[in-house]
């Protein structure tokens, strides 16, 4: 199936979360990375902060074995990850420009197609990152800037004049507040990225049989009670049906569910 002209498929997939760890390898991320390529999934995205770089590197190696003119590649800078659980961030337009530049080198690409900056707040948007990264697309580092994040650091990325797009929760218990930020992005003309589109609450307990299920139950531990939540499945549906969500991104470490998320769009 022959990717559209912007090279984004209505599901795209995270290489992120487990695939940032040991718990699932390196193969196979690649394998399912492949196998999302031939369900002709387009749109790949990822971060620095995924395992300190380990997921881009992962997306890397998919990426040799793969045609990236036919893809959408897209990553974050602003915050980093080290050790097991050490987070940073820094948005100073040197930080912003060495991380893009690393990740550029990990991912082995003379540029990405989307650049987000990863949680940026209303002071971190300065007129000299503005500067720096208009040079950046200059010079062909990427064509396109977005802005991810969930909550109200958006709204001083939305009135940014450079900005392409945004990545942020869309789902079935958005608040009114955070309808109107997303009518805000369509008035704006902006791809709005849907991520997180089961819910804000934590997936169902099960008890772990792989490595990747003790991922998700470590996450589940850390997380907050959330507002709700509904099946993969539907949540993706639900999100592809607004027709301002330009692609909608889910990420998943096994084959059966990568196929049937697939198949939503």
């Amino acid at each position: 199936m022959a990717p559209p002209p912007d090279r984004l498929s209505r599901i795209g997939f995270g290489v992120s979360g487990a695939h940032g760890t040991p718990l699932v390898s390196r193969e196979q991320t690649v394998r399912l990375i492949e196998q999302a390529v031939d369900l002709g999934i387009t749109a790949f995205d990822t971060a620095p902060a995924y395992g300190a770089g380990e997921a881009e590197r992962r997306l890397a190696a998919a990426l040799r074995r793969l045609d990236r003119d036919r893809l959408h590649i897209s990553t974050k800078a602003g915050l980093f990850s080290f050790g097991l659980a050490g987070r940073r961030r820094d948005f100073r337009p040197d930080a912003i420009e060495a991380s893009l530049l690393t990740s550029l080198d990990r991912l082995g690409v003379e540029g990405v197609d989307t650049l987000f900056l990863h949680g940026a707040s209303a002071q971190e948007w300065t007129p000299a990152l503005l500067r720096r990264l208009r040079d950046l697309k200059s010079a062909g580092a990427f064509r396109r800037l977005g802005a991810a994040g969930r909550g109200a650091e958006l709204d001083a990325a939305i009135a940014t004049d450079m900005l392409d797009a945004v990545m942020a929760p869309v789902h079935p218990f958005l608040s009114d507040a955070e309808e109107d930020r997303l009518g805000r992005i369509e008035d704006a003309g902006l791809s709005l990225f849907a991520i997180e589109t089961s819910g804000d609450a934590p997936a169902p307990f099960r008890l772990p049989r792989s490595g990747p299920d003790l991922y998700a139950c470590a996450k589940r531990l850390r997380a907050t009670p959330g507002r709700g939540r509904v099946p993969a499945a539907a949540g993706l549906s639900a999100a592809l049906a607004r027709p301002m969500v330009k692609c909608a991104f889910m990420t998943t470490t096994r084959p059966r569910h990568l196929a049937s998320n697939a198949a939503r769009a």
